[in-house]
């Protein structure tokens, strides 16, 4: 069994999203606890402090609407499950989005294609994590939500920090994906070594965070035949 990482590394003073506080991480002290030859100053323990949307993390229903499911009561079976990655990275520039056509020429690219309660990654960008033109890179159009709520999808996953086109300041594809149960996941890294032909298991659980609008997660990918 091989499993690959597919989570962003969090660290004291990371920005994950312009639009939100850098994440905190700091020493907390418990000098009186836990003494010994080789902590002569006490055991240890971090401090830490961050957005429900920090890191790679799970967007749900709570996020737009006032009486969707919030974090510790999202179905959890829809978390773990068969998944694919479409690559568009090479198909498209940075400021272009993410459309349905993009998508469908990626799967007859690579010979794997959609289907009911998939977990669907999408790698948009070529280059690393947060590098030059990343903040400003677009996501998904409206044919993308479309497209998934036809195919009934449980998650869509990717590698930019908002699934919404940056110039959509009502969350748009958000919204459409939320309300059909179709949960969201932000800030994917690693994309690039994931299978482009064959499928794979996706797993990405949550804390149990009460009222919370999103969670991070850690999001991990299993490539084993055996298991799918």
């Amino acid at each position: 069994m091989k499993i690959i990482d597919l989570t962003l590394e969090l660290y004291d003073g990371l920005v994950t999203n312009n639009d939100l506080p850098a994440i905190g991480i700091k020493d907390e002290p418990l000098e009186q606890k836990g003494k010994s030859d080789s902590l002569p100053k006490g055991c240890r323990s971090k401090l830490i402090s961050f957005s429900d949307h920090s890191g790679t993390h799970v967007d749900v229903p709570s996020h737009y609407f006032e009486n969707g499911e919030s974090v510790e009561n999202i179905n959890l079976e829809n978390m773990f499950g068969d998944a694919l990655i479409l690559d568009v990275s090479m198909l498209k520039v940075t400021h272009e989005p993410v459309t349905k056509a993009l998508l469908e020429e990626a799967e007859r690219r690579q010979g794997v294609y959609v289907e009911k309660n998939d977990i669907v990654l999408i790698r948009t960008w070529g280059k690393s994590w947060g590098e030059e033109g990343f903040f400003e890179a677009q996501a998904l159009d409206d044919s993308v939500a479309q497209w998934f709520i036809e195919k009934q999808i449980h998650i869509v996953g990717l590698d930019l920090p908002n699934a919404d086109l940056n110039q959509d300041s009502e969350g748009g594809i958000h919204q459409k994906l939320l309300n059909n149960d179709i949960y969201i996941v932000e800030n994917l890294v690693n994309l690039e070594k994931l299978p482009k032909h064959s499928r794979f298991l996706f797993f990405g659980i949550p804390l149990k965070l009460k009222n919370a609008t999103a969670s991070p997660i850690r999001a991990l990918s299993i490539l084993d035949s055996q298991l799918i």
